[in-house]
């Protein structure tokens, strides 16, 4: 079936009633103007999650706004760099394996108080203020200083960090202007340039952090000093981005809603519920891209070699053949980890641990500092962008 525009200003702000819409038709559906497929349904995207030997994440996504409607256009990586989410075996398993004990559970629950540090200041700000934007005083402050730690950049280059990962999202969002897309992309070539000589003076192996781990790496020759730039890169940029949207959006169900918040403040023990409900109902990233490498069927689609596929992960995570009563918050949820949100397989997110650790903590801390959260003004909006669901401001009211 060819799928209207999923990608109009109206769907992107708010894409769940043609995607319900969609999916009742069909889990599989074909975006001609993109030459772009889109998998909604829950068992489809598993499909392809499990079979990474024919549909393969070697690919890079060029997104540009046109017409007043966002639109996609889809290449593949071969002018690119392999690295990471956009490599397949045995480079991607290479490269994990490089990184993936730092974004352990037992790397990140070492990490608590470290958190605490970085979110104690902002929550107590905005609570000694009476409120304000938690996407600005908390959400977008905190992820990209804890990724940072992390990584072992230092504390100084915290907020340039944080304007760096803003361009490499604006860059590929698909609806910013061609100017500020052209701004974006020079400000990343300046973010590459940066972790570049961050690796030309790390100390391989010895480095408290991610970049002795990948600076080692470059030293070995097992990976190119472009390449591990990228990685680092893309550590930040999706490191500090999933956290960011999931503050956001377990805090605004939280404030929007009393009898969860009352819920929740009668036992603490249920934030980790919320946490899991709330990255399931809205990801962090809306999709994620994969391009067959020979001809397949899926979901009764004859797909052809070369097809270019978006993953809907938000899609799938209201699929109600999985899912009871998909559009509400239930934190007593059976297997509530079951959604899409950080990937399954090879490409499960690395930082699922760290964003759930830091959303479980900042909610804790405005439930400890706090007798009351409201929701303060109009609805709250999300950030225009085609691969990422962020809110773009949260103001809150809150009483001590």
């Amino acid at each position: 079936m060819v799928a209207p525009d999923l990608f109009s200003p109206a769907a992107i702000e708010n894409p769940y009633p043609m995607i319900d819409q969609l999916r009742a038709a069909g889990d599989v559906h074909f975006l001609p103007g993109q030459q772009l497929y889109v998998v909604l349904g829950f068992d489809a995207i598993r499909t392809v999650l499990a079979d990474p030997q024919t549909y393969s994440s070697n690919l890079v996504a060029v997104l540009s706004a046109a017409s007043g409607s966002a639109s996609i256009s889809v290449a593949e990586a071969a002018g690119g760099v392999d690295v990471l989410a956009t490599a397949d075996p045995p480079t991607h398993t290479e490269q994990r394996a490089l990184v993936m004990s730092r974004f352990s559970p037992r790397s990140v629950a070492a990490l608590t108080e470290m958190i605490d540090a970085a979110l104690r200041p902002a929550v107590n700000g905005l609570v000694a203020a009476g409120g304000g934007d938690w996407m600005a005083e908390v959400a977008h402050r905190v992820p990209v200083q804890v990724i940072g730690h992390l990584i072992g950049l230092p504390d100084s280059d915290h907020r340039q960090l944080a304007r760096w990962s803003d361009a490499a999202i604006d860059m590929v969002s698909g609806v910013a202007s061609p100017d500020r897309a052209g701004q974006a992309a020079l400000e990343v070539l300046e973010f590459i340039r940066y972790l570049g000589e961050r690796l030309d003076h790390a100390c391989p192996g010895e480095e408290d952090g991610v970049l002795g781990s990948v600076a080692a790496a470059v030293a070995a020759q097992t990976m190119t000093r472009e390449q591990a730039a990228i990685l680092l890169l893309q550590l930040v940029t999706a490191g500090a981005e999933s956290t960011t949207s999931l503050l956001g959006t377990a805090v605004r169900l939280l404030a929007g809603d009393q009898e969860l918040q009352d819920s929740l403040r009668a036992d603490h023990g249920r934030v980790d519920a919320l946490v899991e409900e709330a990255v399931r109902i809205e990801s962090p990233f809306r999709g994620h891209f994969r391009v067959t490498t020979a001809p397949t069927r899926l979901a009764g689609v004859e797909l052809e070699s070369g097809a270019r596929l978006m993953l809907m992960w938000g899609a799938s995570n209201r699929d109600p053949r999985i899912f009871d009563h998909p559009d509400r918050v239930d934190l007593d949820r059976v297997q509530r980890t079951r959604h899409h949100s950080f990937g399954r397989g090879i490409h499960f997110c690395l930082g699922a641990h760290l964003a759930r650790k830091e959303t479980a903590q900042a909610v804790h801390t405005l439930l400890d500092t706090t007798s009351n959260v409201t929701l303060r003004g109009p609805q709250p909006s999300y950030v225009p962008s085609l691969i990422v669901r962020r809110l773009a401001r949260l103001p809150l009211a809150v009483t001590v």
